[in-house]
């Protein structure tokens, strides 16, 4: 049968498929068998580290709000785990650090002057994956947005509780 006939024969399109789906599917199914997909700790690790560092540049934009009244917080980091926050005035200072294969931060705070009202207990946030991928924290089992975060965070720090007289 010639190219032209061939291409006009109403079959053509049965004897000579040109949708290739079901090879795809079959390369695909292989693919998946043999670990030729992203491995789920290098994609939540890449994810935290991200979200890790979005929560620094959040955190430094609300002490740049807060000092903006005049005040004395600053930030500074040790390493890429670990930011450490001040506050002046209030005599404290929190120390975040992120523990990425036991996918948590650990924050404490700590007096760093005698004016400091006390010293608040510091805590744990879980991170856990999204089904889209994204990184969030969680607080024992309740996610929290990223302005709540912060808020637990810094909110001590910046605002903390006077002792009853």
């Amino acid at each position: 049968m010639s190219t032209a006939k061939r291409a006009s024969h109403p079959l053509c399109s049965i004897c000579h498929p040109i949708n290739m789906g079901w090879i795809q599917e079959h390369l695909r199914q292989t693919s998946e068998k043999t670990g030729n997909q992203p491995d789920p700790e290098n994609q939540f690790a890449a994810a935290a580290r991200a979200r890790w560092t979005a929560l620094g540049d959040e955190l430094r934009t609300d002490v740049a709000e807060f000092n903006a009244q005049g005040t004395g917080a600053d930030l500074s980091t040790d390493g890429d785990n670990q930011y450490r926050f001040r506050n002046s005035a209030s005599g404290l200072e929190v120390t975040l650090t992120a523990d990425f294969e036991n996918r948590n931060v650990r924050y404490e705070y700590s007096a760093i002057s005698p004016k400091s009202a006390g010293v608040p207990e510091g805590g744990m946030l879980s991170m856990r994956q999204s089904r889209r991928g994204a990184v969030e924290f969680y607080s024992a089992d309740e996610r929290l947005t990223s302005e709540e975060t912060r808020q637990v965070l810094l909110e001590p720090l910046l605002f903390p509780k006077q002792n009853a007289a």
